[in-house]
This record gives structure tokens, C-alpha cells and sequence, in this order.
């Protein structure tokens, strides 16, 4: 897992390279058109089911008003007892904006779904072979999430961060949560997160 944990540092460093720099050009400066495949904006993520802390990028798409970002999770083994490496594609639409100010902007629902997928050997995305047929129905590595949240989006001079939270849960918990509600409440099943989106290109 030391790997994993150096790709997780870079992918943290190159977050903050990044943003300095783009928050070190000059605003006089005419910024040329960005290529389709540059992200834009990078995200930084506490907890959600995904890591401890996530760093990656996504992209703004259907005129701005839904997301799709990639992002790399580590979770380390002081905290979860076990050196844990995600990998997240996550969507998130936002349906409801209010215009709070000339530079802030309020989505106060704003809904989702991700997929998340846990690196290493012990985690099958196919069930071992030493499992008999039906005994278990889902994945070790993969999971299908969804959620709920809000955000905040205020522009900075010449940037502009966003600020969101997110409590979802996953089809397995779901499930466990159907099985066994003289057991569970609802609460025993949600995971919450919160982060960070820097604009690349405001």
C-alpha cells in the first residue's frame, strides 16, 4: 500500500501546484480557450465512503448544471485499521440554484450517484472461486452509492471555490438496512463527506 499512499500524496500536491498557480496568474492575462479534456475544476474531499481524503477533477456538463468527477481516496491504516485505495466516478446534478449576492450562489439540494472501486488484492470485483454459487450476491471492490447535499459557490476576485456536503449510502447497506429493520435504523446506514471544488477556468 506504500504505493498507493505515494499516489495519493502526489495526487494531494499537484491539487494545491495547481491551484497556486492559477491563483498566481495575472487577471489582465487573455486566458486561451481550454481544450475539451481539461478538467474544469478540482475537487478535495473529506471522508464520504471514499477515503479518508480524496483529491481529484471533474467536469461541468448539460449547461452547468450537473457534474462528473474522478477522484483518488486513501485511507490509512491508523484510521480505518486497514491501508484502504479508492478509486470514485461520481455524478451529481443540480436541479435548484438561488442567487445569494452578485459572486454567490446557493444550490441547496443537489442530488447524485458514484461508484467506487477499492484497489487491491483483497478486493474482488467477481467473487472468489472459493465461494459456492449464490452465497454472497454483491461485489468485494465495488460499490453504488447515492446521495444527497448542497453547495455553495462564491466567486474570490478572480476564482471562484465551491464548498459541498453529501449523505448517501450504498445498495449494500441498503439492503441490510430492508433485511433487518428491527436491527438497523436509518442512521446506521448513511455516510456523510464534505469538500472543496477550485475553478480552474472561472
Amino acid at each position: 500500500m506504500k504505493k498507493n499512499y505515494k499516489l495519493f500524496t502526489i495526487a494531494i500536491a499537484l491539487f494545491y501546484f495547481v491551484t497556486g498557480i492559477t491563483l498566481a496568474q495575472d487577471s489582465t492575462a487573455i486566458k486561451p480557450r481550454p481544450k475539451w479534456y481539461i478538467p474544469d475544476a478540482l475537487d478535495l474531499q473529506y471522508a464520504g465512503s471514499i477515503g479518508f481524503l480524496s483529491a481529484g477533477a471533474g467536469y461541468d456538463i448539460i449547461h452547468k448544471k450537473a457534474s462528473i468527477d474522478i477522484l483518488f481516496g486513501y485511507l490509512p491504516r491508523a484510521i480505518g485499521g486497514n491501508d484502504i485505495s479508492t478509486i470514485t466516478l461520481k455524478f451529481t446534478a443540480l436541479p435548484w440554484k438561488i442567487r445569494a449576492g452578485d459572486n454567490t450562489t446557493i444550490y441547496p439540494i443537489t442530488v447524485g450517484t458514484f461508484f467506487s472501486y477499492t484497489m487491491g488484492e483483497k478486493y474482488s470485483s467477481d467473487l472468489p472461486s472459493w465461494y459456492p454459487d449464490g452465497y454472497y450476491w454483491w461485489s468485494e471492490a465495488v460499490r453504488v452509492n447515492i446521495f444527497i447535499g448542497g453547495k455553495v459557490r462564491h466567486k474570490f476576485s478572480k476564482n471562484i471555490w465551491e464548498a459541498y456536503y453529501e449523505v448517501g449510502t450504498n445498495e449494500l447497506k441498503l439492503v441490510s438496512y430492508v433485511q433487518n429493520t428491527g436491527y438497523l435504523t436509518v442512521w446506521d446506514i448513511l455516510h456523510a463527506g464534505a469538500g472543496v471544488r477550485f475553478y480552474l477556468n472561472p
